[in-house]
């Protein structure tokens, strides 16, 4: 079965762009390994992620995800049971976002304001909208 699922945290306050990228590249190969596919988005020293795949395997990943030390103040916002990939070509999408496009798709300034459960599907909306900008462009 197929599932997503959803967290946000902050950035350690020193994260540099190359902190950023060696994620990346060590994300895409776990996950392109794993059959996971997702997107990571970055604003204001905060990480938004969605990841796809399998029960089992995103458990790990994500036990895994909440030891790095390279954030804290983890929050699952959700872990559910999903019919299709957002991304399903990615192994690891990545976005850095400016608070206008934040703003401009789901009407909030901060990841901090997605709340988990009630609030999950505003942050399933910005990612619909990520997926959409990067598939037409």
């Amino acid at each position: 079965m197929l599932y997503e699922l959803i967290y946000r945290s902050n950035a350690k306050s020193d994260t540099s762009e190359s902190d950023i990228q060696n994620i990346l590249h060590t994300a895409r190969a776990f996950n392109k390994a794993n059959g996971i596919t997702g997107c990571l988005l970055f604003h204001n020293n905060q990480f938004l992620q969605l990841l796809e795949g399998e029960f089992n395997l995103l458990m790990k990943l994500y036990e895994r995800i909440k030891t790095d030390t390279r954030h804290d103040g983890l929050v699952l916002l959700h872990m559910r049971e999903t019919a299709y990939r957002v991304y399903p070509n990615w192994t690891m999408a990545y976005q850095s976002m400016e608070p206008t496009d934040v703003k401009a798709k789901v009407g909030i300034t901060e990841f901090t304001e997605f709340e988990p459960e009630e609030e999950s599907a505003l942050s399933k909306q910005l990612f619909k909208a990520v997926s959409n900008n990067m598939m037409t462009g």
